[in-house]
């Protein structure tokens, strides 16, 4: 079985360590045949999306933009060539004109779309995509040693966890992690 898997983390490069694991997450990834989302930012998710592509999976992004070409303007040194497919927001979408909750927007719609997501490194923004993921139900994955938020998640659930459907699995090698995702997946379909 086909999952979608979502990746969420910095939208900027952070140090050679977590790029490493980003580059192995995604030929991971690229080895399930899962279909890999991303925010369609640059960063660390584009790092994971990139090699996963190159490792035979479909990637599709979710864009806090409205068109191709404001995409284009937010992300133009990144290849949207490696995505399938890209959604963008709705053009009616009532607060189109504020980047920030069209980012939310984004953040909503790609959390649902997915069967779980991967929390690496990452800030204010992919604690946002990670509660999102908690109230939702989802498998999460998160990559530890990698930096951000990734690496306060374990002590942070320990203090305001609440009950949910989630299965949090905290894992520091990539290829790891992806199988236990996987197992995980494949035992709750």
């Amino acid at each position: 079985m086909s999952f979608k898997i979502a990746v969420f983390g910095s939208a900027m490069d952070e140090n050679e360590n977590t790029i490493q694991k980003a580059s192995e997450l995604g030929q991971s990834l690229g080895k399930t045949k899962s279909i890999v989302i991303t925010g369609a930012c640059s960063g660390i998710p584009y790092k994971v999306a990139i090699n996963a592509k190159r490792s035979g999976a479909e990637v599709w992004g979710f864009s806090p933009e409205v068109d191709i070409e404001n995409q284009k303007q937010f992300t133009p040194n990144d290849d949207l060539s490696i995505y399938g497919k890209i959604i963008y927001v709705d053009k009616k979408f009532a607060e189109n004109h504020d980047k920030f909750a069209r980012r939310k927007y984004r953040n909503v719609l790609s959390t649902s779309e997915c069967d779980s997501g991967i929390i690496i490194a990452g800030r204010w923004g992919t604690l946002n995509e990670f509660t999102n993921l908690i109230d939702m139900g989802k498998v999460i994955g998160i990559l530890t040693e990698t930096g951000g938020i990734a690496d306060e998640l374990y002590q942070l659930n320990k203090k305001i966890n609440k009950q949910t459907k989630s299965i949090l699995i905290f894992e520091n090698s990539p290829e790891l992690l992806v199988q236990k995702i996987i197992q995980q997946l494949n035992s709750i379909n």
